[in-house]
């Protein structure tokens, strides 16, 4: 119903309680009532107020009765609005949860490639670590393999000097005795000259080879001091390495603890971002299929009136049941009719709107029959099957007439009772029919009822058929 269209009726609603109130005071005050000791005029005043207020109040409940739309919109405001706080409220913790987990993740997924990256780097300093322990200690037995030849040099020559020492004193002894025995070899006293010339020559050879013996000896005796110095500093230098070794592994056994800790929590953070993935899988299959098929009631277009009007509608409806706003589905739609609005689903928050239309026409005129059947009274169960049989018949009428379907169902429950009453107390043959109670358009709810119809019980009876008194 458009708002032209309810100003209009409330404007011809005030006027009518005008008009009746006044016409019921005039009445009440002429007739001179007096209600509760009152005088005439208080009371014709009293009268005419409670009239205004009871067709006010009959005019409310048939606004009530026949704009669906209106009375659902009023009775379920406050029960719809309370479900869509609480399904904002559910998904606004769901998003700040995933949020928090994918934070977590995140900060999961840092520390994790920190504790990577540290271990990478520990790994490349025990490498480097054996590395070099290994070219020391290779150092290490080559320099006590030099040591040793050292040593063994050393006492080779040590042996030579001793030698030389004592072939020295054997040809000083040899000197003496020959000294001794000068005076008794006088003749050949040239001969030791010149053999003592050579042997001063061989100990002075002997002496310059003994202080470059006694010289290469201390060299060797510094050279190995060095050497063992050098080896003292290598066996530091290798403890110390070893010390930073066990450290080392010992911090790489607390990285590899805790870089398993890490993986448990990113384990542990994954199976709860799968958790959150599958319940926000399956609220969004829970909100799709109510948005299939969500029924959002009916919008009367005027002549002018087309796709805009629906899209407002719709975004307003679609925002009163929960969802970011509405996008409508299919081509142009230009009034007069009504439109009927449905779910088809929602994508990104806003849930696309079906429509399907029905243009203005007159369908049938007032106190036309839409269906007549001529059966013989049984029980009460048999004549409401027959009334039954006739309220589907109608329904297939309306349908093809182009009713929307949510205009079609008829018998309603008061309508089958109103019809059964009018069968009781009758026996015989009769003939019932569905007549129109005005004219019919496709754009409002078919006003139909049950009517008893005269003329002979025979399916030659043209209708509409007078009604039975």
């Amino acid at each position: 119903m458009t708002f032209w269209a309810l100003l209009v009726l409330i404007l011809l609603l005030s006027a009518l309680v005008a008009y009746l109130g006044d016409r019921v005071a005039k009445w009440a005050g002429k007739r001179h009532y007096r209600l509760l000791g009152l005088r005439p005029r208080q009371t014709a005043t009293l009268v005419a107020v409670f009239t205004g207020v009871g067709i006010a109040l009959f005019s409310y409940l048939g606004f009530l009765l026949v704009f669906r739309e209106a009375r659902e919109t009023i009775l379920e405001a406050q029960a719809i609005r309370q479900e869509r706080d609480r399904l904002k409220g559910e998904r606004e913790a769901l998003l700040r949860a995933k949020e928090a987990m994918e934070g977590e993740a995140a900060r999961a997924l840092a520390e994790l490639n920190a504790l990577r990256a540290e271990r990478r780097e520990l790994a490349q300093a025990l490498e480097q670590a054996d590395a070099l322990r290994k070219r020391l200690e290779e150092e290490a037995g080559a320099l006590e393999a030099r040591v040793a030849v050292l040593q063994r040099e050393k006492a080779g020559l040590e042996a030579e000097r001793a030698r030389l020492a004592a072939l020295l004193q054997e040809r000083e002894r040899a000197l003496a005795a020959k000294d001794r025995a000068l005076e008794e070899r006088a003749q050949a006293l040239d001969a030791l000259e010149a053999r003592l010339k050579g042997l001063e020559e061989a100990a002075q050879k002997a002496e310059v080879e003994r202080r470059r013996l006694e010289e290469e000896r201390g060299r060797l005796e510094a050279d190995l001091a060095f050497l063992q110095t050098r080896l003292e500093e290598v066996r530091r230098e290798r403890r110390a390495l070893q010390g930073e070794l066990e450290a080392t592994r010992s911090r790489l056994a607390q990285a590899q603890r805790e870089l398993s800790q890490a993986e448990a929590r990113v384990r542990a953070l994954s199976q709860q971002t799968e958790a959150l993935a599958g319940e926000r899988s399956q609220l969004s299959q829970r909100l799709l299929r109510l948005s299939q098929g969500l029924y959002l009631g009916e919008v009367r277009l005027g002549a002018e009136e087309g796709r805009t009007a629906l899209e407002r509608v719709a975004e307003r409806r679609a925002l009163l049941q929960g969802f970011r706003g509405a996008e409508l589905l299919g081509g142009e739609v230009r009034g007069p009719g009504v439109a009927v609005l449905e779910g088809a689903g929602y994508e990104e928050g806003r849930l696309l709107v079906r429509v399907r239309f029905y243009p203005e026409r007159k369908a049938f005129s007032a106190g036309e029959a839409l269906a007549t059947a001529t059966f013989r009274l049984a029980t009460p169960a048999r004549n409401q099957e027959v009334l039954e049989r006739l309220g589907e018949e109608v329904r297939g009428k309306l349908l093809e007439a182009g009713f929307p379907p949510e205009y079609t169902a008829f018998p309603s429950p008061e309508e089958l009772a109103r019809g059964l009453v009018q069968l009781q107390g009758r026996t015989g043959v009769v003939r019932v029919g569905v007549v129109a109670a005005k004219d019919l358009w496709t754009t409002e709810r078919p006003l139909l009822a049950f009517q008893l119809l005269g003329g002979p019980p025979g399916p030659e009876v043209p209708f509409p058929a007078r009604q039975v008194p």
